[in-house]
């Protein structure tokens, strides 16, 4: 039986961003977020965080959403991800589908027939701003993008992630869900 969700479209504010590192689901990358402090004629860095050395050094991948089935490509990663949502603004609309816990949780929702709307956020991708475009999701934290079907210009966006990593599928239960 497939039990289908509606999501509402929220837009990506610092304010809805924020909410999520204060969750614990994502990092953000912000000017000025992460600096060490330093003195006159001194230079510094900051470690934001390390890949485990079993996921394999870092990769750059060049990312195109053209798929409108919110379940077939949700899932999480056991490492983190940033997202470069370095973008044209032109393009047809992209959502990027955040659960609202974490994959043990979700997973036992899943299995209970719990999930509703309140479990999720549907982030319209917006490109290109310093403030929301860019930031790390956590490890363990399920996730999808999702568009619309129909003509328009596909969007596209970078991502970074451990080279070895893959996406691991969740067991849906039959949940699916579509952004209005």
């Amino acid at each position: 039986m497939t039990t289908n969700l509606l999501l509402s479209s929220i837009e990506m504010t610092p304010q809805v961003m924020q909410d999520l590192q204060n969750r614990g689901l994502i990092i953000r990358l912000t000017p000025g977020g992460h600096f060490p402090k330093v003195g006159e004629n001194e230079s510094d860095a900051v470690v934001v965080y390390s890949s485990e050395e079993r996921y394999g050094p870092h990769k750059l991948i060049g990312c195109a959403i053209n798929a409108a089935d919110s379940a077939k490509y949700f899932g999480y990663h056991p490492d983190r991800e940033e997202f470069l949502l370095i973008g044209d603004p032109s393009s047809k609309p992209v959502h990027l589908v955040v659960a609202l816990c974490f994959k043990k949780e979700f997973e036992k929702k899943a299995r209970e027939k719990t999930l509703s709307t309140a479990d999720f956020i549907a982030l319209r991708m917006k490109f290109n701003d310093p403030q929301v475009s860019f930031f790390t999701m956590n490890a363990y934290v399920p996730h999808g993008e999702v568009t619309v079907t129909g003509p328009g210009k596909i969007p596209t966006f970078y991502v970074t992630e451990p080279r070895d990593i893959k996406i691991e599928a969740m067991e849906l239960n039959g949940y699916h869900w579509d952004v209005i």
